[in-house]
């Protein structure tokens, strides 16, 4: 298995799979990212049949003879050299029924713990002036009021003053 440092990084030396025509990509590890570009591009034969299959093709490989055999043979990517590469899995989305609100996140489930943890995690900021928004229990409520009303006086449509008063129940 491959260390990573905060520097370390894949690195790809004369890729030549499918539409990728010779290139050298260095790509940081422990991180997040994304491949984007134009349909025929070369998005896939990068992730998949390169980065993904090479991964794959490594970890395999440190299985016995015995447990290789149950496994379909992987060819090896068009490319020079990859350094650093560590073991690989991938989530590719390919579903029969095709909906906008179909997802790799929803395929795997992923959509539903995160729905679970962004509560936890997330802080609330009121729109209009950027606070965090807080808590209050009840107490501090009350204790916020309390000087307030306290000897707070008004007037009855009749004239008479009205003691305002808050009950803590």
């Amino acid at each position: 298995m491959v260390k990573s440092s905060p520097r370390s990084c894949i690195r790809f030396r004369g890729v030549r799979h499918n539409n990728l025509k010779n290139f050298d990509l260095d790509l940081p590890t422990n991180q997040l990212i994304v491949v984007t570009g134009l349909s025929g591009s070369g998005k896939s034969s990068l992730a998949f049949d390169t980065l993904f299959a090479e991964g794959q093709r490594r970890y395999i490989e440190t299985f016995s003879p015995y447990a290789r055999q149950f496994f379909d043979r992987m060819d090896k990517p068009k490319v020079d050299s990859i350094e650093g590469i560590p073991p690989a899995i991938a989530i590719e989305q390919r579903n029969a029924v095709k909906t906008t609100r179909s997802t790799v996140g929803t395929m795997t489930e992923i959509c539903d713990y995160m729905k679970m943890l962004w509560p936890h995690v997330a802080r609330l900021h009121c729109r209009q002036c950027g606070q965090e928004v807080r808590k209050d229990s009840p107490r501090e409520i009350w204790e916020s009021l309390k000087p307030k009303a306290q000897g707070l006086k008004s007037e009855d449509s009749s004239g008479s003053q009205v003691l305002v008063t808050l009950i803590w129940l």
